[in-house]
């Protein structure tokens, strides 16, 4: 969990980037070896890169520009998983890797950088809204409540291959800026910026294998979690 999932932060430091999810899970595997304990691995949808498939199930091996300016985490990731599925078969280690797509909600930093958190603040203090593209690229937003009952499901079975963690519904960015105009000052205008390089134009995830297997899926709708986001930020917000 400790390499920060937005753009904003990953790509600040690239190399650090690289490093964490390399050397960060490396360490880690190797202490979970040491103490036989079993390791758990924060993965995420980014694996996927810009998908060729829709919606993306486990066995899809994902399209990512290895010299893109993303690749820093994307690739990261994926060489975590890697490691983490290399030391399962070369010692044995209890692995559960969970890849986890866009997730929202309660105490996300106000300066988080993700689309979420940057619509609900932005439109708290009164400022457009800013879109990047023209708003058709598509996310799949899950609370965070959803996000951690599935980690706790997965940490207790047996499944030792990766498993997708998110809300399968999806919705365009425009939507979403939208839905949280509506939620907060509908008269706030909408700012669009150029896209920027290799962001992903569809995500939506397959969980089949998840409610398969782990007897999980999402049940707070992105409305309900909006609310309860909104409500959070406008409180810690209000303290300054």
């Amino acid at each position: 969990m400790a390499c920060p999932a937005s753009p904003v932060h990953y790509q600040a430091d690239p190399i650090a980037t690289a490093k964490t999810n390399f050397l960060g899970t490396l360490n880690l595997l190797t202490l979970a070896q040491t103490l036989g304990a079993r390791f758990f691995l924060a993965s995420t949808s980014e694996v996927y890169g810009d998908p060729l498939v829709h919606p993306q199930a486990e066995g899809y091996w994902g399209n990512v520009n290895c010299t893109g300016i993303r690749a820093c985490y994307d690739e990261g990731k994926r060489i975590a998983e890697t490691l983490t599925f290399d030391f399962a078969r070369q010692h044995g280690l209890a692995v559960r890797v969970a890849r986890i797509f866009n997730t929202y909600g309660d105490r996300m930093l106000a300066n988080d950088g993700r689309v979420v958190s940057n619509f609900v603040v932005q439109a708290l203090q009164g400022k457009s809204l800013t879109v990047y593209g023209d708003g058709s690229q598509t996310r799949s937003f899950c609370y965070v409540s959803d996000l951690v009952a599935g980690f706790l499901r997965l940490m207790e079975s047996d499944c030792a291959e990766p498993v997708n963690l998110g809300n399968p519904g999806e919705y365009t960015v425009g939507e979403l800026a939208e839905t949280v105009r509506q939620k907060i000052n509908p008269a706030l205008p909408l700012v669009f910026q150029p896209l920027p390089q290799d962001d992903p134009r569809r995500r939506r995830p397959d969980i089949a294998r998840a409610k398969a297997v782990l007897g999980w899926e999402p049940t707070v709708p992105l409305s309900e979690g909006l609310d309860k986001t909104i409500a959070d930020f406008r409180a810690r917000l209000a303290e300054g």
